[in-house]
């Protein structure tokens, strides 16, 4: 008996240490940020008289990383650049410090597709005649009309009114959420001609409440000249996502649109125009008798 109740005491022990870790690693993923910063810009120093003088490969670059965890997960991207000479991106993924090829394992599997392609027997095709395949098109177009029509209806009711408002709401403030905290765009942007070029200075001078301490752009007024370099980091938190999708779930509102998305038309059913109030009105109703 003595054993039997050791051997209970060790699972118990061990059962605890696992959903203590189990916690602990859920907290760590929920809110600890994913830290990112990317960077990029078009190198261009001289100019040129012609406005599309750039070659993409070489002029455009741009580069981010996004780490987790002091660096436990880290993830490196590049793209362009004049001293690769090629458009081809790089990736690169750290685990603790080790490295993992991706371009290889998305080669592996690129791989492992064809030939599961290649071995799949192909099926003869049954061949549709002209007017069954504009049949079939006509009755996509007809479903996905109604669909629309129907979701236009549903959030042109009361229920719908205050649900797309809770939407908008949550959403706007997951973007702030995850907009960047730092940024900034400096160089010289010359568009060939001076009037054209002066109007650089005019739209800085109308973005100049959103913009002040991060954008200063000069211009040339004789040449196309795209020399332009920016940067932005920031950090994103699960938890905002999370948090947010609860948020949406708990609100009645949201609740009863997302059922009557989710049932659709009625089968045969024809809705009116989305203007029409009577439609709207019947539609109220029929909710409320629902």
């Amino acid at each position: 008996m003595a054993v039997f109740l050791t051997v209970l005491k060790v699972l118990g022990i061990v059962v605890l240490v696992l959903l203590a870790l189990l916690l602990i690693l859920m907290l760590l993923v929920l809110f600890v940020p994913f830290r990112y910063q990317f960077s990029g810009g078009i190198n261009d120093p001289e100019g040129d008289t012609r406005a599309f003088h750039l070659d993409p490969k070489k002029d455009i670059s741009a580069e981010g990383n996004v780490r987790w965890l002091l660096g436990a997960l880290n993830v490196t991207g590049a793209v362009g650049g004049q001293e690769e000479g090629s458009g081809a991106a790089r990736v690169e993924l750290r685990i603790f410090g080790r490295k993992y090829p991706i371009e290889k394992l998305l080669g592996k599997k690129e791989e492992l597709r064809e030939e599961e392609k290649e071995e799949k027997p192909k099926e003869p095709e049954e061949k549709k005649t002209l007017e069954e395949k504009i049949e079939a098109a006509l009755q996509r177009v007809e479903r996905l009309s109604r669909r629309i029509d129907d979701a236009l209806r549903a959030l042109q009711t009361e229920y719908g009114v205050r649900a797309k408002e809770v939407i908008i709401m949550r959403i706007l403030h997951m973007i702030e959420q995850c907009m960047p905290t730092q940024w900034g765009l400096a160089g010289v942007l010359g568009l060939g001609d001076p009037a054209r070029s002066a109007k650089v200075f005019a739209v800085q001078g109308y973005l100049y409440p959103l913009t002040a301490g991060h954008v200063a752009i000069g211009t040339d007024y004789e040449l196309y000249r795209y020399d332009l370099q920016g940067a932005a980091r920031g950090k994103i938190r699960i938890i905002t996502f999370v948090y947010g999708g609860i948020r949406l779930l708990l609100s009645r509102d949201v609740r009863r649109l997302l059922r009557r998305l989710r049932r659709g038309p009625a089968p045969g059913h024809r809705y009116t125009n989305g203007n029409n109030k009577q439609a709207i009105a019947a539609g109220n109703n029929q909710e409320r008798i629902k």
